[in-house]
Parts: structure tokens; sequence; C-alpha cells
């Protein structure tokens, strides 16, 4: 089956492992899936298989993000299997945006235990990792600056007049703005003959 290839290589044939490891990394369940399922479309049978193979009392099911839907979710409730995620950037910026996640948080430690309504019976444990902060904090700056190298030719050139139209420079610029991804942190300002931009 033809699927998506994290090579990027487009038309390939692909097949897709469901894999669950023990605290220790060893294999307890495996199973091949056709190339176009997604990664969070094997947890399900994955369980089923946990839950008829071995005699468990307790399993808790640890994944990373991508693996976590409410479809998933749900079948880990019902099953009565635990589990340990991240939550998605949507869902962090929401806590955010309801002022449960003060930086005063972390004025004793990086961790913290949060409560909201959204997440009855659930703990929400949250982390604060200053290196990680600063290394997102470079990345950005180095995306930023480059996308200002890229711009700047744009505003030069209807400075010049040598391109003119607010359509045409639009389609410049968000040729720019979408290679680097940083319009969130970048104003535009664009006419017939005139283009500016600032962070």
């Amino acid at each position: 089956m033809r699927g998506y290839s994290r090579d990027e290589y487009r038309g390939s044939f692909q097949i897709v492992y469901g894999l669950l490891c023990d605290r220790d990394g060893r294999p307890v369940a495996v199973e091949v899936f056709e190339g176009n399922k997604l990664d969070h479309q094997t947890v399900l049978a994955q369980i089923e298989k946990l839950k008829s193979r071995f005699d468990l009392s307790r399993v808790v099911f640890v994944s990373d993000r991508g693996m976590v839907t409410t479809a998933n979710l749900s079948a880990l409730r019902e099953k009565q299997i635990d589990w340990i995620t991240a939550l998605k950037a949507p869902q962090v910026k929401a806590l955010n945006a309801a002022g449960v996640l003060p930086l005063s948080l972390f004025d004793d430690r990086n961790l913290a235990e949060i409560d909201h309504a959204d997440y009855p019976d659930e703990r929400l444990i949250v982390c604060r990792n200053p290196l990680l902060a600063d290394e997102r904090a470079r990345k950005r700056e180095a995306l930023l600056r480059a996308t200002e190298a890229k711009l700047q030719p744009i505003r030069e050139r209807v400075e010049r007049g040598t391109l003119r139209g607010e359509g045409k420079i639009g389609l410049a610029v968000g040729a720019v703005r979408d290679k680097y991804k940083m319009s969130k942190h970048i104003e535009l300002e664009i006419d017939d003959a005139k283009f500016g931009f600032s962070r």
C-alpha cells in the first residue's frame, strides 16, 4: 500500500509497524499494518492484543502526543488502562489562555501539578525546561533573521519600482513567509507601491 514516507520518497510502497514495548524497551506486541495507516490508528488493535494475550493486572500506556486521539483515550478509559502522554500545542495554549499556567508556578521548581475542568480525573503535570526554552529562542531568532534577510530584497525591489502591485508583492512575500513559518512574528504592510515589515 502506498503511504506516507518519513524519508519523503513519494509513491513508495510502505508498511507500518504497531509496536508495544515494556519499560525496558523489549517488544511485547507487534503487528504489521498497511502503509496508509496513521500511527494513532494502530493503538486500539495493539491494546486488544495486549489485553487478550497477556494476563496483566495493570497496564500504563506511554506514548507520544501523535498517538493520542479522543477515540484512543476513550478506549483506554473503557478498558481501564492508564496512560501517560503529552498535550498537544493547542491544548497547552488553551490552558495558558485560561490562566492556569502562570510563570510563577515555576518559581521554586520546574514541575507543577495543575487542575482544569477540561481534564476531569486526570493529573496534569507541567514542566518548564529552561535549556529547551533557550534553544527554542535561539532557533526562533535564527529563523527571524533568515526571514528578514529574504524580505529585505523584496522591500528594495518595491522601493526601486521593479516590483509593483499588491498582489505581486504579496506573492513574493508569501513564498518567504511560508518557507520559514514566521508569519505570527512578523507584521507586514503591503499596498500597490509599498512594502514594509517589522517584528
